[in-house]
């Protein structure tokens, strides 16, 4: 009797231990599915963490606002800037760039040159050069030149410009230009003259020629000094005087009637935080403007180097980014 008796109380014991466990591992599942419901999946937070549905604005100009929740956002405030570096940028490099804006009292220098080619050695068979001699331009600009003026005599069926001046332009008895402007130096200036049968003729931006004023910023030029300016660049309008800017800094200006002077204070608004974004060519980009007072200043750029960064001259850097 005593030994079956020991063997029903054993028999209980494990039934309770049983009921035990499962309880257990059920009320853990329980706990298990509550929180991963509450898991932020969907959290977008400044910087690389962006709402897949905000979409870029194609060239009409509006300020990014990233999407932002409060929930949970300090699990992430070590990586919120994920894609990203700091970095320094030094007030002794605020002239160099396409988009410095030089003047008489600021004038460009050597110094603010960049990759420079001669002219006479790069140059395609579409245009000509006066007096065939040496005339430096910035690369990228010698080889938007090139395409524009191919585009061109294509288009139009002529090949009858001529490069009358670049980081150095004559301005003297009968010359064709009538000053020489402060920014020339930096080698992003072109100046142009006519071929009219072996003689120099003035570019006044009209007939056939003015495809060039109205198509150059696909190529990255913009007329420095346009019609209804003045007011701002302190110049008459200079059909012959090309800056290049880069293509889409060209397209958003011509898009906005903007001259370089009015164009970089509008920039001056937006932030790494909010930048100014667009779409371009079915390309993604954003621009930001960091100011300061300081001998150097920081901000934020891709890893990848996807970026480009100028000086304006005056008291910012300007980098725009392509997504």
């Amino acid at each position: 009797m005593s030994e079956t008796k020991k063997c029903r109380l054993r028999v209980g014991r494990v039934f309770l231990a049983m009921v035990l466990t499962a309880g257990t591992l059920f009320g853990a599942d329980t706990i298990r599915r509550s929180l991963e419901s509450h898991q932020p999946y969907n959290l977008t937070i400044h910087g690389d963490f962006r709402n897949s549905e905000d979409n870029a604005e194609p060239l009409t100009g509006s300020s990014l606002s990233y999407g932002t929740t409060d929930e949970a956002t300090t699990a992430f405030e070590g990586i919120k800037y994920l894609g990203y570096s700091e970095f320094e940028l030094s007030k002794d490099d605020i002239s160099k760039g396409i988009l410095s804006v030089y003047t008489d009292k600021a004038p460009a220098s050597v110094s603010d040159q960049g990759h420079m080619v001669d002219l006479a050695e790069e140059k395609n068979e579409f245009y000509s050069i006066v007096d065939e001699k040496s005339y430096l331009l910035n690369k990228d600009a010698a080889g938007a030149l090139n395409r524009m003026m191919e585009d061109y005599a294509n288009e139009i069926g002529l090949a009858d410009f001529m490069v009358y001046g670049t980081t150095d332009t004559f301005t003297g008895e009968d010359s064709l230009c009538p000053k020489k402007f402060s920014e020339s130096k930096a080698g992003y200036c072109v100046d142009l003259a006519l071929n009219a049968d072996g003689n120099v003729l003035e570019y006044d931006g009209c007939d056939a020629e003015g495809w060039v004023v109205e198509n150059c910023w696909k190529y990255g030029f913009v007329v420095r000094y346009p019609e209804g300016k003045k007011e701002k660049t302190g110049n008459e309008y200079c059909p012959w005087h090309l800056r290049y800017v880069g293509e889409v800094h060209a397209a958003i200006m011509s898009s906005k009637k903007m001259c370089l002077e009015e164009y970089v204070d509008y920039l001056e608004q937006y932030t790494f935080e909010e930048p100014y974004s667009f779409t371009f060519n079915s390309e993604s980009y954003q621009i930001y403007s960091v100011s300061g007072n300081d001998d150097r200043l920081e901000t934020r750029v891709p890893i990848s180097g996807n970026y480009e960064l100028s000086g304006d001259n005056r008291n910012s850097f300007i980098i725009m980014q392509k997504n």
